[in-house]
């Protein structure tokens, strides 16, 4: 009987490793009583949920595929959303109340930090974006064609380099499950050729992942 209770433990204990291996522990200043909620941007599904005490918390669970993820403060609807690349790692979080997005801050991620330094790049240009739309507007109110039209073909310009710039980074960074995420994640804007040259450029191991199969349907 005592060999029995041994071993279920053993067995518990390796289910219990297995159920848990990204764990996410955070800090977020300013706030003493509210929830937080880890969720699958992509399913729309709540993957764990913990009460945070004093401005702490812990998230965990058991991932098998790297996907982008939010962590979402106090409300499981509300747009505050934290938005990262998972993968099987103890990692630090670090944000404020009042600006939890913008504030936001991983460690012990070297993917995150991929994901960060990509999507800041492709921010510039949505940014950009935003900037020649506000211009635009302005012009089709005081009525200049010409105009608005030359600004329109900037824009779709700067929608082309946006594209080209994604395209380049997954195409030279083959072992990186950021460059099938992304690539996935644009799919809509990119021609299905250099999708199908994207993918044949992965290593092995990518193209089995979450967003390899994901891409490899995609064209």
């Amino acid at each position: 009987m005592k060999y029995k209770i041994i071993i279920f433990l053993i067995i518990l204990t390796s289910c219990s490793s297995e159920k848990e291996n990204l764990i996410i522990e955070g800090r977020i200043s300013g706030v003493k009583k509210s929830k937080i909620y880890l969720s699958s941007v992509e399913e729309g599904k709540i993957i764990d949920s913990v009460n945070i005490i004093d401005g702490k918390f812990k998230l965990q669970t058991y991932i098998d595929a790297t996907k982008e993820m939010s962590m979402i403060l106090g409300d499981k609807n509300s747009e505050n959303k934290f938005d990262f690349i998972s993968e099987p790692a103890h990692i630090l979080f670090s944000s404020s109340k009042d600006k939890f997005v913008f504030n936001g801050k991983i460690q012990n991620s070297k993917l995150y930090i991929d994901y960060k330094n990509l999507k800041n790049q492709i921010n510039r240009f949505d940014e950009k974006d935003l900037e020649m739309l506000a211009e635009q507007i302005e012009i089709s109110v005081i009525g200049n064609p010409n105009k608005y039209d030359s600004i329109n073909e900037q824009r779709l310009k700067l929608n082309q380099r946006k594209i080209l710039f994604i395209v380049n980074y997954a195409s030279n960074n083959s072992s990186n499950p950021i460059s099938a995420y992304i690539s996935y994640k644009y799919r809509e804007n990119i021609n299905k050729k250099y999708l199908e040259k994207i993918y044949e450029k992965l290593s092995e191991e990518i193209k089995n992942s979450y967003y390899g199969a994901k891409l490899s349907s995609s064209f």
